[in-house]
């Protein structure tokens, strides 16, 4: 039995929603922190969902960002938005985490969610 299987963390999926031209500058920021796999949309009026209208968002003109992102990384991601781009003159950006329970392949996983950090704990 081969005992050096690799652990992988949980990784969850991210939803940000920024002011247009702002997403550009968090995915940087996501980036740097490695947080590796970022895919910006256009979002006008999300959809016709009317989600905008449903937030109290002023402006329907939005950038979506979707991100990919380790349970070690999460709480850090998550404060870039809330302290660094919430109160922001051009940001007024906002996020949600969602778990992803299921993934198939832990390459893929690695691939998605950047390598792991030495020493994170493992859930």
């Amino acid at each position: 039995m081969n005992n050096n299987r690799k652990t992988y963390e949980r990784i969850n999926l991210m939803l940000t929603i920024c002011r247009r031209g702002v997403g550009d500058k968090i995915i940087e920021d996501l980036r740097e922190m490695g947080v590796t796999y970022n895919m910006a949309a256009v979002g006008e009026s999300l959809g016709g969902l009317g989600l905008v209208d449903f937030l109290g968002l002023e402006d329907a003109q939005r950038d979506l960002i979707l991100s990919v992102v380790c349970t070690s990384k999460a709480e850090r991601a998550m404060a870039l938005i809330e302290y660094g781009y919430s109160e922001h003159p051009d940001g007024a950006a906002f996020a949600a985490l969602v778990p992803i329970e299921g993934v198939s392949g832990p390459l893929v996983l690695e691939y998605i969610a950047g390598p792991m950090d030495s020493g994170a704990d493992a859930d």
